[in-house]
């Protein structure tokens, strides 16, 4: 009869039977080998990377993402959920962008020059606008 590599068959086993020792060895020996073990453990792995990328990308931080949710799981899902966003704030209308971004998907104003702007330029634009609207 084969035994069962578990816990219970641990504690059950005769110590000083070498015979048995060696037997319990070579069945726990053989279920780590298994295939059918290391294709779940595969199958698990990325399935938890493909959802810490989606989690990532809406964080705008898609390889964060992918890493940590490969390496630690649900764990890493919310690690990447609670992070800071890799989103950079449009100065003008206030929309998230990427980080490379050159211009707002959003507004179409150039990001970087008006990041540059000062806060007197900003509220003179502010009002010059509204005094266009009324």
């Amino acid at each position: 009869m084969e035994q069962a590599c578990t816990l219970s068959a641990l504690t059950s086993l005769d110590q000083t039977d070498p015979d048995a020792v060696q037997a319990l060895l070579q069945t726990c020996i053989e279920s780590l080998f298994d295939p059918m073990l290391w294709e779940w453990a595969l199958a698990i792995t990325v399935a938890c990377a493909v959802i810490g990328a989606l989690i990532g990308k809406a964080k705008g931080r898609w390889l964060a993402g992918l890493l940590w949710g490969a390496a630690l799981g649900p764990i890493g899902w919310l690690i990447v959920a609670l992070s800071k966003s890799g989103f950079v704030e449009c100065p003008d209308c206030g929309q998230p962008n990427a980080p490379s971004a050159k211009v707002c998907r959003h507004c179409g104003v150039d990001v970087r020059r008006a990041s540059q702007r000062s806060e007197r330029s900003r509220l003179k634009r502010d009002d010059w606008a509204s005094r266009k609207r009324d």
